[in-house]
């Protein structure tokens, strides 16, 4: 059974980032817990390591780290995240989400109200938090999971995975766009998860490939949102 959706502000699509004011966000824990509110924690892609929150690719445009965030909160959710220091170690960082996740779970969050969703390197890093969490009933939402540019980070990224794979738990939505020829391979990593998972996969066909990510657009936001407020 699907929870009803929020009512969705459809004017977000279009905001340019200077409009959007430069809000604040830490990746503290917030001081008061509410066993009531959803929790999500957004990891974003490599290039705001390297270019800052609204950096620009070449190919793909503007980055809109805070245009992502707002609209998650838009809809409700407790976000937790933060621009990540350059060269940021994958295992390292996946520790330090999983101890935040377990601080939510000891004050009594239900697992089915967490969220752990990234982009490309941040989805690497959520892949990551599943194995060394290894909690069934929390959500993962991997975008561009499998696109890592570079023999050598390749050769390393898939690597990680493929060692902790056997160990991953939760409920997954794994999104990209039909563009993204890159992402085929995320089929061969899913189809060998051997731990206590649910999976689906959402494949979007408007050309955008991982540029899609970039902003805050409904056509991809939207189906998260419901993914992760459905009964899985």
């Amino acid at each position: 059974m699907k929870t009803s959706l929020p009512k969705v502000n459809h004017n977000f699509r279009s905001l340019k980032v200077s409009e959007l004011a430069p809000a604040v966000f830490s990746y503290n824990l917030p001081s008061a817990i509410s066993p009531s509110a959803k929790y999500i924690f957004f990891l974003h892609g490599k290039i705001v390591e390297k270019h800052g929150p609204n950096g620009i690719h070449p190919c793909f445009g503007v980055y809109d780290y805070h245009g992502i965030v707002k609209s998650f909160k838009n809809f409700g959710f407790n976000v937790i995240s933060e621009i990540r220091p350059e060269g940021t170690k994958l295992d390292k960082y996946a520790k330090k989400v999983v101890r935040q996740i377990k601080t939510l779970l000891n004050n009594g969050i239900p697992p089915e109200q967490i969220t752990v969703a990234g982009f490309s390197k941040g989805a690497t890093i959520a892949l990551l938090v599943s194995s060394k969490l290894r909690s069934p009933e929390v959500n993962f939402v991997v975008m561009s999971v499998c696109g890592h540019n570079g023999a050598r980070v390749r050769k390393h990224h898939n690597k990680l995975i493929d060692q902790s794979v056997q160990f991953m738990q939760g409920h997954f939505l794994s999104i990209y766009d039909e563009s993204d020829q890159k992402c085929d391979i995320c089929k061969r990593l899913f189809n060998s998860f051997s731990g206590d998972i649910t999976f689906k996969e959402i494949k979007l066909m408007n050309g955008l490939g991982r540029s899609l990510f970039y902003r805050p657009r409904r056509d991809w936001i939207e189906p998260v949102v419901e993914w992760i407020n459905q009964n899985h």
